[in-house]
C-alpha cells in the first residue's frame, strides 16, 4: 500500500476515532481550543492528553492572529489539506518555536514535543537524573 493512501485512511480512522468532524461538514467559525488539541493529536500522533493546554492557547491564539483560521478550519476536516500549515504545526509543537510577526518567540520550552521524544532527553536545566545518570546505560540496552 503507497504511503499517501496509508496516511489517508490511517487519518480518516483518527478523525472517527475522536470524534473530530467528517469531511464535507460544516464548521463554526472559530475552532475551539479543545478542537485544536485533537486536530494538534493527531498531526504529532501523540494523544490529546499530552499536548499543554497553555501552548496550545498561544499557538491558536497567534494563527487566529494573522489569520489562519479557516486554514485549520480545512486541515481539521481533512488532515491532508494543507500540508504546509500541518508541517508547520508539527515544528512548533516539537520545537516550542513559533514564527510570529514580530519574530520567532518561545511558546513552549518544557512542552516542546522533542523532549518526550526520547526517555534520554530532557529539556537543558532539568533534571534528568540523580547525580551521574547519564553514566549508566538506558534499561534493556546491553553492550
Amino acid at each position: 500500500m503507497d504511503t499517501q493512501r496509508r496516511s489517508l485512511m490511517l487519518g480518516t480512522v483518527s478523525i472517527l476515532a475522536l470524534g473530530l468532524p467528517a469531511p464535507g461538514w460544516t464548521q463554526p467559525t472559530q475552532l475551539t481550543p479543545d478542537a485544536f488539541i485533537q486536530l494538534s493529536a493527531i498531526l504529532c500522533q501523540r494523544p490529546a492528553a499530552t499536548l499543554d493546554r497553555s501552548m496550545a492557547q498561544r499557538i491558536l491564539q497567534e494563527f487566529q492572529i494573522r489569520g489562519k483560521s479557516s486554514r485549520l478550519q480545512a486541515l481539521q476536516q481533512d488532515v491532508l489539506a494543507d500540508a504546509s500549515l500541518a508541517n508547520e504545526l508539527r515544528s512548533i509543537w516539537f520545537s516550542g518555536l513559533m514564527d510570529t510577526s514580530t519574530g520567532v518567540v518561545v511558546v513552549g520550552f518544557t512542552q516542546a514535543l522533542t523532549w518526550s521524544s526520547s526517555p534520554s532527553l530532557h529539556a537543558p536545566g532539568n533534571c534528568g537524573g540523580a547525580t551521574g545518570y547519564w553514566s549508566d546505560p538506558p534499561s534493556g540496552h546491553t553492550s
